[in-house]
């Protein structure tokens, strides 16, 4: 490729894996104050973005690329790859709520799509639920259950299509293997396929 006589290299695509802390903002604005995501990957070259955000309270995993394909395919509601959320809520959620977080609540921008939601357990005064979203609005799982009255108290995305937590601990990260992108990529045409 060639830009004013002078020879370019494409830059070569990068896809990384990080497990945010809470507190670490999904920004690439230089004036942020507080921590950014990609403050944690100075040794990756390249300018790398996050693919998707999690809230400043929310941890877990985040993909960063500079590959702008592969990010669209990751958020589109179209695509719907699967990410799977830790979550625990105020109170003892009633099955009756339960069943309209799976069928949809009007949120400010329109009804969500739905989610899947599964109790792992109940205790007093809260409920540990694993939640399943293919496609999310800003904040979702947060606003729906604060709709439903029970608000979140901590929330975690640990999965994201294939991609799991497993041995990466919090604040660290690795790159994403090329067959791990591929799989991704596969989800996300699977999906369209059967929507």
């Amino acid at each position: 490729m060639r830009f004013d006589e002078a020879r370019v290299q494409p830059e070569r695509p990068t896809y990384v894996l990080f497990n945010k802390p809470k507190g670490v903002v999904c920004t690439n604005a230089r004036h942020e104050q507080k921590k950014r995501v990609i403050d944690f990957l100075p040794e990756v070259r390249g300018r790398l973005f996050t693919v998707g955000r999690l809230d400043l309270d929310s941890e877990g995993l985040i993909l960063l690329t500079n590959d702008g394909a592969f990010a669209q395919e990751m958020t589109h509601p179209r695509y719907g790859v699967p990410k799977v959320y830790s979550v625990q809520v105020r109170g003892r959620v009633e099955e009756a709520k339960l069943t309209k977080a799976r069928s949809g609540v009007w949120l400010a921008e329109g009804p969500t799509a739905g989610m899947q939601v599964k109790v792992e357990r109940l205790a007093k005064d809260r409920t540990y639920l694993k939640v399943t979203l293919r496609e999310g609005k800003n904040r979702e799982i947060r606003r729906v259950f604060a709709k439903l009255g029970y608000p979140v108290i901590e929330l975690k995305r640990i999965r994201i299509g294939e991609l799991s937590l497993h041995g990466l601990r919090e604040a660290a990260w690795r790159f994403v293997q090329l067959d791990e992108v591929q799989r991704l990529r596969e989800i996300a045409r699977q999906e369209t396929f059967e929507s």
